[in-house]
């Protein structure tokens, strides 16, 4: 069985990819949190589930890769 090697740069460049990814998720959840009531408000039917999946898409819609990934 064949092992990956991997550089110390090439893991601190994904330390620091994944930190990025899990700011921003904690950010998109502070702003559904945020923003919830406003729109339930509006909107008594919306759970904040849906309300934070609408944000967090609206932040980072899927790359094409993903895109093509979820059609096919």
């Amino acid at each position: 069985m064949r092992t990956k090697k991997y550089h110390a740069t090439d893991l601190r460049e994904d330390d620091a990819t994944r930190e990025h990814e899990v700011q921003e998720e904690i950010d998109s959840f502070r702003r559904a949190l945020r923003s919830y009531p406003d729109r339930f408000a509006r909107e008594p039917y919306l759970s904040f589930q849906q309300h934070l999946s609408s944000i967090v898409t609206a932040t980072h819609p899927p790359s094409t890769n993903e895109k093509r990934r979820i059609s096919g």
